[in-house]
């Protein structure tokens, strides 16, 4: 390979590793990087990535998993699980429940009834039902143990209206409150995207084309200790200028919310266990 980034894909990784390495002035001068020095990039690399992994703002994009409700007090994420990524993320960026009222199943449950909601919003021009017209409800999250702990009821079967995400590992769970019933409900969650964080030599580093000059430039300044030295300014202004490229294409700010209990409506922002806090 010549170092040059494939139009639809992206770097090899021994490339790139490569680049960083002659920012510090290891393989520069027509020399070539060694087998170590390139090995040892490659696992910075991967390190660097399983950081970046964890920032909002570093991620490119937002993944929605969904699965089916069990009647299940809570639901596993991460390989394999009823929430299948790569690795369990470390929380969840939103959720939602998305009710299934005409697929059989819910009408003999006995919870809903169709003739509760109104058919003409349900049935899609073409006559096909809810699965063409899904209604979607989102989940408030809890954002701690301590007030998930808080609720009283914690069995409760119901509409669900929160929603509690335990980062646990290697699988984390996700609890929706009250608990839906089995086969009701589609539950929903926006995550993360993983980022490959198990690179080899003739990987390619499939990521948007202005991430090539971040992994590079901060790549160069993390390994430059390595080598008995600080990274340069320049270096160190490059990866900065390069990651705030980065934070500009990613910045996403959601609309603000106030609670309740900050605002003169008589609004419903409250789970059980809110009480505890002190605001």
């Amino acid at each position: 390979m010549d170092g040059t980034p494939d139009k639809t894909t992206g770097y090899l990784v021994s490339d790139l590793v490569g680049m960083a390495l002659r920012q510090i002035g290891v393989g520069a001068m027509g020399t070539t990087a060694s087998g170590p020095d390139t090995a040892d990039g490659i696992m910075h690399l991967n390190m660097m990535l399983a950081q970046w992994q964890r920032r909002r703002w570093i991620v490119p994009n937002l993944i929605d998993l969904f699965c089916t409700s069990t009647g299940a007090s809570h639901y596993n994420v991460g390989p394999g699980q009823a929430f299948d990524m790569p690795v369990r993320t470390d929380k969840i960026e939103s959720a939602y429940a998305r009710i299934l009222l005409n697929g059989g199943t819910p009408s003999t449950a006995g919870d809903f009834d169709d003739g509760d909601f109104n058919r003409d919003f349900l049935l899609g021009s073409n006559g096909l039902e809810n699965g063409q017209n899904p209604i979607d409800f989102p989940l408030t999250i809890i954002q701690s143990y301590e007030d998930y702990s808080g609720i009283g009821l914690k069995g409760l079967r119901a509409w669900p209206i929160y929603a509690y995400y335990d980062p646990a590992y290697p699988y984390g769970r996700f609890m929706p409150w009250p608990i839906p019933p089995a086969e009701m409900w589609e539950l929903h969650i926006l995550v993360k995207q993983p980022l490959l964080t198990n690179l080899a030599p003739d990987s390619i580093i499939n990521l948007p084309p202005e991430y090539w000059d971040a992994l590079m430039w901060c790549l160069a300044a993390r390994m430059a200790p390595s080598y008995g030295q600080e990274a340069s300014p320049t270096v160190v202004a490059c990866a900065k200028s390069a990651m705030n490229t980065i934070r500009t294409a990613n910045t996403q700010i959601p609309t603000l919310g106030m609670p309740a209990a900050l605002t003169p409506s008589n609004g419903g922002f409250w789970w059980p266990g809110l009480e505890i806090q002190r605001l």
